[in-house]
């Protein structure tokens, strides 16, 4: 998968492009349905174990529509999420684990749906000193056939029922995510849906699992849009509802309005202080929307954010440059990130502080992997994000390497001979406190229970299991950019 991904983003033409995407999403279906397997037979031994730690409700579920935005915007479909106001932001549970249950039904929600969308909502229930996270995932697709969610949820299959290899490995995947569920005091139900609902009834999956709400002082406070007036354009009533209520829910005025109703109100002259724009052709072309309000309404008096369904092309690049929008975000977007973006096109309130970007060059990054194939790929990977790279091949190496030169990041396999990745991450932390050592990332390709719990115990502060994405390899090494200027700041 990472080779593909290094392939994806070094091809000049669109067949490589395109040949490249197969095989990046082959090869996840395939860690897909081996993930599946490791663990319902790992589940089966009563040996599964949950690695619980704090982590970002919000961010989880958008992490997961963010994995899924490119096969669904590829079939035109819309993609939404929405969270009650009383969910926390903080909760400690098994966010992994989380995301797994979140993927495999969204995974199947887009794998049946050819037309519509997608949507999650997210409420929350206080249950005296835990609270009960519940989700519902419909989709507008076909439905799912009785013999899988009966092999799936009940366990049991009908006498007339014939289960194709692909019925198999759904079943499978279903009943694993139950029992992943249930592992964490929930259940999971079929509200609705059915091949007898008849085609495109669509399906709703809902679970409900407890976690532990970390005190709102930890969590992370929105800025608000107190008092903005927000005109929101979509075709879809969902589309509209799920946005009125996202930016109601950080004090906005949203005026919600078809294409005719928006260009209507703003000819008139009723005052808006930014405009949401959904575009998703054929239903909504958000471009020539755009273009008959920027007509009415000059962009400082009205910025209009874009609200596309897909990756951004030459149009959108083309309205952006002549002052038609002013900013556009690809769909499932993220709440923080429009938060965000309607506070710096809007003008209101504080500017969000920008994410630190490491420059190119900036990070010396240590790999320790006994695998030259691994070796080679990440090397490669980390080259690819304008580091610099040292590599060595087992844990006595590594300790040995950090003594020697001042990294900022050390990627290191867990499991290697003469010193595995633990006990080298334990004599690394004795000999150097932290804010005076390297950021330590864990990689594994065997994500066992307990695995990360065991790695963070050991004095690593972040865990990847393989194949390594390179968003999540960004993401990590962003962060080590934190822990360099620490010490310089220390003097260290």
């Amino acid at each position: 998968m990472g080779a593909a991904g290094l392939l994806s983003t070094g091809a000049e033409t669109s067949e490589e492009r395109e040949l490249a995407a197969i095989v990046e999403a082959g090869a996840e279906q395939v860690a897909r349905i081996v993930d599946d397997v490791l663990d319902a037979a790992t589940i089966g031994t009563g040996e599964f174990e949950l690695a619980l730690h704090p982590f970002d409700v919000r961010s989880t579920v958008e992490s997961c529509l963010a994995l899924l935005s490119e096969a669904a915007g590829s079939k035109g479909l819309d993609m939404s999420f929405s969270a009650a106001p009383d969910v926390p932001n903080v909760a400690i549970g098994d966010s992994r684990r989380l995301e797994q249950i979140l993927l495999t039904l969204l995974h199947g929600a887009v794998d049946r749906t050819y037309r519509g969308g997608i949507g999650i909502e997210l409420t929350s229930e206080d249950r005296g000193g835990l609270v009960a996270l519940s989700f519902r995932i419909r989709d507008t697709g076909r439905g799912v056939p009785a013999r899988i969610l009966r092999g799936g949820l009940d366990g049991v299959t009908g006498p007339y029922d014939r289960l194709e290899p692909g019925d198999r490995l759904s079943v499978m995947s279903l009943r694993t995510t139950k029992h992943l569920v249930e592992m964490m005091d929930g259940e999971l139900r079929v509200e609705q849906g059915g091949v007898e609902a008849g085609p495109d009834a669509g399906t709703t999956f809902g679970f409900t699992i407890l976690a532990e709400a970390l005190p709102g002082g930890i969590a992370t406070t929105l800025l608000t849009l107190e008092g903005m007036r927000v005109l929101v354009v979509a075709a879809d009533p969902t589309e509209k509802r799920v946005l009125a209520l996202q930016v109601e829910q950080w004090g906005a005025n949203a005026t919600s309005a078809t294409p005719e109703e928006a260009l209507g109100a703003v000819q008139v002259g009723r005052p808006f202080d930014i405009a949401l724009v959904e575009h998703r052709q054929p239903a909504i072309d958000g471009l020539e929307i755009s273009t008959a309000l920027r007509a009415a309404r000059r962009a400082d008096q009205m910025p209009i954010v874009l609200i596309s369904s897909s990756t951004p092309g030459p149009a959108e690049a083309t309205a952006a440059d002549s002052g038609v929008i002013q900013a556009t975000l690809t769909k499932p977007v993220p709440p923080r990130t429009l938060h965000d973006v309607m506070i710096q096109v809007g003008g209101r309130g504080a500017q969000p502080q920008a994410v630190q970007d490491v420059q190119p060059g900036a990070l010396r990054v240590l790999i320790a992997d006994d695998n030259a194939l691994n070796q080679n790929l990440l090397k490669r990977l980390v080259t690819k994000l304008g580091h610099s790279v040292d590599v060595v091949s087992n844990g006595r190496e590594a300790v040995a390497a950090v003594a020697q030169q001042p990294y900022d990041a050390v990627l290191m396999d867990v499991l290697m001979p003469e010193m595995d990745g633990l006990a080298a991450a334990e004599a690394i932390c004795r000999r150097w406190p932290r804010g005076n050592r390297p950021r330590l990332i864990a990689l594994t390709a065997m994500a066992g229970p307990g695995d990360q719990e065991r790695c963070l115990r050991a004095g690593y502060d972040d865990y990847m299991s393989k194949p390594i994405r390179m968003e999540d390899l960004t993401e990590s090494l962003n962060a080590a950019t934190g822990y360099r200027t620490n010490r310089e700041t220390a003097g260290l």
